[in-house]
């Protein structure tokens, strides 16, 4: 037995440079161990911490999202998308509202401005002219219709019997009425009707007739400025034109309205008519 410890301690020392090799080495591989966990802990350590600090991003809506490497990081097994995709989702839905709030703005203001024109155009009436046919024109002759001028009637209508005519010196039947009015006195229309004819001759002047239905038209004459044409409609109370000069066949009788009612061209008395 003593043999044995003898020969391995005499080993030991042939080998004593072998041994301190060995042992270094252990202790090299020891310390590098150790320097490993003491590392990895370090890593593991800073690792939670970033991903803490991923947390925070992910609760901020302004910062992106990114890994502990720097990429950008999709957290799509959480929400199916990130913060930065629903940052731009939001924006596309505020600019789609923001377009939609601009036409339905554009739409009203266009609807109010028809519906502006609409109520103009039922409390508007036109000076002259109005929008008629034929068919509105419906006189009969249980209606009334307006004086055209206000004077005194100088030659009253008479078809059975013969009135004096001044300027003439002479007695005839007279187939209107003529009211006296001042040169230049504008004539009012007496009745809704539309301008058939526009006339002149030596005895009545400039005259206007218009048809007001059923057979029924008046006749102004002695006129000077005339406001219609052929075609008008127009309503009752608005202008013909004005009285002018008279002819020479009524000189005497100075200014006045030649004013006449016809019913199947055959004349009628309009103070029959007039209220």
């Amino acid at each position: 037995m003593k043999m044995r410890d003898d020969n391995f301690l005499q080993k030991l020392k042939n080998n004593a440079f072998y041994v301190a090799l060995g042992l270094g080495l252990i202790a090299v591989l020891a310390v590098v161990a150790v320097y490993t966990v003491e590392r990895r802990g370090t890593d593991l350590a800073k690792g939670d911490m970033d991903l803490n600090q991923v947390s925070d991003y992910i609760s901020n809506e302004d910062v992106p999202v990114a890994d502990v490497d720097g990429s950008i990081m999709r957290n799509d097994s959480v929400s199916g998308i990130t913060t930065e995709t629903k940052t731009e989702v939001a924006d596309d839905q505020n600019t789609d509202l923001a377009v939609n709030d601009d036409k339905d703005e554009e739409q009203t203001t266009s609807e109010e401005i028809k519906e502006s024109d609409i109520q103009k155009g039922i409390t508007e009436e036109p000076s002259v002219a109005v929008a008629a046919d034929t068919g509105e024109l419906n006189f009969t002759s249980d209606k009334a219709i307006g004086w055209p001028v206000q004077g005194k009637v100088i030659i009253p209508y008479s078809m059975e019997t013969t009135v004096y005519f001044e300027t003439l010196d002479q007695y005839q039947c007279s187939s209107a009425m003529m009211i006296a009015a001042g040169k230049g006195t504008t004539v009012q229309n007496a009745y809704l009707g539309q301008v058939t004819k526009i006339t002149s001759d030596d005895t009545y002047g400039n005259m206007v007739t218009l048809y007001i239905g059923n057979d029924y038209s008046i006749v102004y004459g002695q006129l000077d400025t005339i406001y219609v044409n052929e075609g008008d409609f127009v309503k009752a109370g608005e202008s013909i034109g004005t009285i002018g000069t008279p002819t020479d066949s009524f000189e005497k009788e100075g200014s006045h309205l030649y004013f006449q009612m016809l019913q199947k061209e055959q004349p009628v008395d309009p103070l029959l008519y007039v209220e």
